[in-house]
């Protein structure tokens, strides 16, 4: 007795239900074979744009940067420590900008680093020079040698025969030896130190200096001789003006006095005038402590500058 779905194969009876006189049992399925899924090409992940730099290069675009932009005061801080030692933060800033302004320097651009030497294009009116700078690792940190004019900057160098110029730097310096250089102004210039002026006198001399960052770097000088914030505010742009308030409660070693010298005109002043005011503080004193009196909530310019505050080391 075989009944369907069962047959007769060979001399058994099994099922066979497709009747393909195969036992089912027996019967191989044939199983499709899936395609086999192709091989996703393996990305190498890209740096952003600057994490591929080393050390020396991201140091080396920073000087460039600055350089470019004309940053001096910023661009001090970027040399070794026994060339940022010959002169104050002023005399650098007014000499070179001078020498700068002789040259007529349009752009300056990092060509190469290799090894620890810098190659830079400076770009001036009818020509291109191609010049080298070592860099140095100074305590930890990258800084550059004296190169270039900055390596014979001196006030010879900015004023040549402007009588002008040497007046004007030796009311930066506080040197009336520089008087002696000042040609036809040599009397006006000696008269500036023989003389007791007043405040106001002082500020309306700096005010006369038509060169801007001169003008903000003289009136920043004498807030500070004067322990006074009052030339402060006649700086310029707010960065300025609130920094050198910054400078003046750095003498006074109390970062909380920027609170006091902000609102010193009967309004308290923003956020953003009181971190520049901290700012100015941190850079002369280098307690970065006081960064943390940064009143950032959420401001991303002020997150920006705060964290920028944190990174200041400079002497």
């Amino acid at each position: 007795m075989c009944a369907p779905p069962s047959s007769i194969i060979g001399n058994s009876c099994c099922i066979d239900a497709d009747k393909d006189s195969v036992c089912d049992a027996e019967a191989v399925a044939e199983e499709p074979v899936e395609a086999e899924a192709p091989e996703e090409p393996v990305v190498e992940a890209r740096p952003a744009v600057g994490e591929d730099l080393n050390s020396y290069e991201s140091f080396a675009e920073t000087f460039a940067s600055s350089w470019d932009k004309k940053s001096y005061n910023a661009l001090r801080n970027l040399f070794v420590k026994d060339y940022r030692l010959r002169f104050s933060q002023n005399e650098f800033g007014f000499m070179a900008r001078k020498i700068d302004a002789q040259l007529d320097i349009l752009q300056v651009r990092l060509i190469d680093v290799d090894g620890n030497t810098a190659q830079y294009e400076v770009v001036l009116p009818e020509k291109k020079v191609t010049v080298y700078a070592n860099i140095v690792d100074e305590s930890g940190e990258y800084k550059h040698e004296p190169f270039y004019f900055f390596g014979n900057i001196s006030a010879d160098a900015a004023c040549l025969d402007d009588g002008v110029c040497y007046m004007s730097f030796a009311t930066i310096t506080g040197n009336r030896n520089y008087c002696e250089k000042a040609g036809d102004l040599k009397a006006d210039c000696i008269e500036k130190f023989g003389v007791s002026k007043t405040m106001t006198q002082m500020i309306d001399e700096c005010i006369e200096v038509s060169e801007y960052y001169t003008r903000a770097d003289c009136l920043t000088q004498l807030a500070l001789d004067e322990n006074d914030i009052e030339p402060c505010w006649q700086a310029g742009y707010d960065k300025q003006v609130f920094e050198c308030m910054g400078l003046v409660a750095a003498s006074q070693g109390d970062v909380d006095k920027c609170d006091e010298f902000v609102a010193a005109k009967g309004y308290p002043g923003t956020r953003l005038q009181k971190t520049y005011c901290i700012l100015g503080y941190v850079k002369k004193t280098t307690d970065t402590d006081a960064c943390a009196k940064i009143d950032r909530r959420g401001d991303i310019m002020l997150g920006s500058l705060q964290e920028g505050c944190y990174r200041l080391s400079f002497p």
